[in-house]
């Protein structure tokens, strides 16, 4: 990741998306169309730009505005991203009047009466700003000080087809989703609030340019729902915040029923199975102990959902391990959380990360695991260790394999956990997580997107439970199903782990049962365990 995000990082920490919200204060759909078509285009995404681009057609947006729109940014992103955006624009305009769509085509700009445009683009500047344009630049290439007050600030500023407050908070948009430009956008912004941008207008671009970066929609029309029923009287906020390697982190925060910014409340952190999403099960636990008085985050993994990390359904033991300790960092500093009670509840394959977290990190307070699965052992040995040692090596050879044929441009190879189609030999465990995740009464979810293969050889080197004894004298309670295919994981890190610890079997489950089964689910035991240990 750059040095931008860092930036874009400070400057959101604490906002939040739900921002909740003077609506008067916020970007109209059509400003907000606006944004996102000045970022996708200074991405150079087209195929999403597309998408944008007749989203704000529909919502009123005239062709001249979104054609003005992408020709002024070709001053701040480019020729080739200016120009491929209006292709872009062109193509969508002709397949849509193919399609009986007559789209408004909006008022062209008024001439400009001036044979100066240098001394017009110096008034426009001094408007614009609130000052005369000043910098030792300017006076090192004075050249750059002719081509900005003649050209941007006279002809495309004097262009009246869109309002200076617009055309700011399009170059904000853009700026914001691009590398090495901190300073400018820091500028435009004080520009863009000078013109009439509020500041949580800025807030919610800034955090739309967040979503765009980790190839997000940007609309949260376009959200896809939970997997789980949800509850009006939790308020439900999204996040974002960054890890230690510079990955971008989107997460949700749950907060409780009559919720008080004044309070400070005991927090927890929830991880999600390996290679699922926040909306699945960590979010149906987040909402269930939120309604029971905690503040609860429930996340994306790096490179997985809607957080960042590059490549895509990558896996790094280390960075999972990681997020959790970022989650610690992000709920510690707002002011509603009390950074001393702080927990943690890992689910299936987090479950082993979370151990593994809570081991080096003592911020976190007490512990909770529910259907734990250490990946490491089971990448590396197999469920019930029934891995021989021939079928490890033919494993890792195939790895390599696909390393090579990675290495030459082949397309990574992506690792579902669940097939599309459950095949007619299917053992009871493929049986159990395809009910689960393939099920759309159950856990499917469009953003559950499988791992890279070659990721099994860095899978394979991780032993979560090697300092699981440094955890004590903080709390660990492992859960697991009575019928679990993966009790055993549960029982053998409770054997390692030192005092106080506790190993909960909750009576008829099974592995998956105990990831949206209410009935089985032991949240009074969750509950019951945090409110002590979390004092």
């Amino acid at each position: 990741m750059n040095k931008l995000i860092t930036t874009i990082a400070c400057l959101i920490c604490c906002i939040v998306y739900t921002q909740a919200q003077n609506k008067d204060n916020m970007l109209s759909k059509k400003e907000q169309s606006i944004a996102a078509i000045s970022m996708y285009a200074a991405r150079g995404n087209q195929d999403s730009l597309k998408v944008i681009l007749a989203r704000g057609l529909d919502c009123g947006l005239t062709v001249s505005e979104e054609k003005e729109v992408l020709t002024q940014l070709y001053a701040y992103c480019g020729f080739p991203r200016s120009m491929g955006a209006l292709v872009t624009l062109m193509n969508l305009t002709k397949e849509r009047a193919a399609q009986g769509i007559k789209d408004e085509a909006g008022r062209e700009p008024s001439p400009v009466k001036s044979s100066d445009m240098f001394v017009v683009g110096g008034q426009n500047q001094l408007k614009l700003f609130g000052r005369p344009a000043l910098g030792e630049v300017l006076t090192f290439a004075p050249a750059l000080d002719q081509f900005l007050k003649a050209h941007l600030f006279g002809d495309i500023f004097s262009r009246d087809n869109l309002d200076w407050r617009t055309r700011e908070l399009s170059t904000v948009a853009a700026l914001s989703v691009l590398d090495g430009v901190k300073n400018e956008l820091n500028t435009h912004i004080a520009h863009a609030k000078h013109n009439g941008v509020t500041q949580a207008q800025i807030d919610e671009v800034l955090i739309m340019a967040a979503r765009c970066r980790n190839g997000m929609v940007l609309s949260e029309s376009d959200e896809p729902a939970k997997t789980f029923q949800t509850d009006p009287t939790i308020t439900v906020r999204k996040v974002f915040y960054k890890n230690r390697y510079d990955i971008m982190l989107c997460a949700e925060m749950y907060l409780p029923k009559d919720f008080n910014e004044a309070q400070h409340y005991a927090a927890l952190i929830i991880g999600h199975p390996f290679g699922a999403v926040k909306e699945q099960c960590s979010g149906l636990y987040a909402q269930e102990m939120a309604a029971r008085g905690f503040v609860t985050l429930a996340f994306d993994a790096s490179y997985q959902g809607e957080s960042g990390g590059e490549p895509r359904h990558a896996v790094s033991p280390d960075a999972l391990v990681e997020d959790f300790s970022a989650s610690v960092d992000w709920l510690g500093i707002q002011p509603f959380v009390d950074r001393g009670r702080i927990g943690v509840i890992g689910i299936c394959g987090s479950g082993g990360f979370s151990v593994c977290a809570a081991s080096i990190d003592p911020r976190i307070k007490a512990l909770a695991t529910v259907s734990m699965y250490d990946m490491g052992r089971a990448t590396r040995r197999g469920l019930g260790d029934s891995m021989t040692d021939d079928q490890r090596k033919a494993m890792f050879a195939e790895v390599a394999a696909q390393r090579w044929r990675e290495a030459e441009g082949t397309e990574p190879r992506i690792r579902f956990g669940t097939p599309e189609q459950l095949p007619e030999n299917a053992n009871a465990v493929q049986r159990e997580f395809f009910d689960y995740y393939r099920n759309p009464q159950r856990g499917q979810h469009p953003r559950y997107q499988g791992t890279r293969f070659t990721s099994q050889a860095a899978l394979s080197n991780f032993y979560p439970f090697a300092q699981i004894k440094e955890i004590s004298p903080r709390p660990v309670l492992f859960i697991a199903g009575e019928n679990a295919h993966s009790r055993y994981f549960s029982e053998d890190a409770y054997k390692l782990a030192n005092e106080p610890k506790e190993l909960c079997i909750v009576s008829g489950a099974n592995h998956v049962d105990l990831y949206d089964q209410r009935g089985k689910i032991p949240f009074d035991k969750l509950t019951e365990f945090f409110n002590e240990h979390l004092k």
